[in-house]
């Protein structure tokens, strides 16, 4: 009796798929690489209209903008519905903002009332309360709103980023009509600057927020009548994209 023939399934062109996938792999990656170069926007449009085309996708979409006024590959646009671009992109930003309010300050004479630096959550504008307020007030020096004005419109080249306004107090008590302690001081103190950054400087309500700390985040021990100086300040934070998960969650 003859033996039975098996037949044996060829496999011989199963490679070719694992070898298509490690294409589409590389395609992709060279996009996100060109994606994040400096190139030039018509182009780029160009290329993504193609990739729509080949691959029949309505979800490749168009991520440079022209609209803006910065050099950046991502328009940062007030609009924009996303906070979050690269790292290294936002540092250089922000480093450019530090400079030209350092800039400012210089030119107006403010060095030893305002303090400039990049801090870890994002850049950290430091104002003394003698340039902003008098004594135990929320009412703004006559050159205040002017002051406040100069540093918003700087601020808002980096218009997709939040900025959290702080107030802070020193430690010496205070109890009046307005002001039953330091904790409604620094708060009334901080929502005055942000309406003036909104009302004037024109910054964007949904990106911007006060928060009242009183005395109980100081600079410097309230040990003396120099440091209680340094305690008694409203910050600007423009906070960086990875800080801006609780604030932006809310949008």
């Amino acid at each position: 009796m003859a033996g039975k023939i098996k037949l044996v399934k060829d496999t011989t062109d199963r490679w070719l798929l694992t070898y298509s996938d490690l294409m589409n792999l590389l395609l992709i990656f060279f996009i996100i690489l060109y994606s994040m170069s400096q190139v030039d926007a018509e182009k780029f449009n160009k290329l993504a209209a193609s990739l729509r085309e080949e691959f029949g996708s309505s979800q490749i979409g168009t991520y440079i903008g022209n609209t803006g006024t910065s050099n950046s590959i991502i328009d940062l646009n007030e609009g924009s519905s996303s906070t979050v671009i690269p790292d290294n992109l936002e540092q250089r930003q922000m480093e450019e903002v530090k400079e030209r309010v350092e800039a400012l300050i210089k030119e107006k004479g403010f060095k030893d009332q305002v303090r400039v630096s990049v801090k870890e959550r994002g850049v950290e504008i430091s104002m003394q309360e003698n340039l902003l307020f008098k004594s135990g007030s929320a009412a703004y020096e006559p050159s205040a709103k002017a002051t406040l004005t100069e540093i918003g419109k700087i601020i808002k080249s980096l218009s997709g980023n939040q900025i959290r306004v702080e107030g802070h107090t020193d430690n010496d008590p205070i109890n009046t009509e307005l002001f039953p302690s330091n904790w409604e001081l620094s708060s009334v103190r901080a929502t005055n600057v942000v309406r003036t950054l909104i009302d004037i400087a024109g910054l964007n309500p949904l990106k911007i927020s006060a928060i009242g700390y009183g005395e109980f985040r100081p600079k410097a021990p309230n040990t003396t009548a120099d440091n209680k100086r340094k305690n008694r300040r409203v910050d600007i934070i423009i906070v960086k994209s990875s800080f801006n998960i609780g604030e932006a969650g809310i949008m």
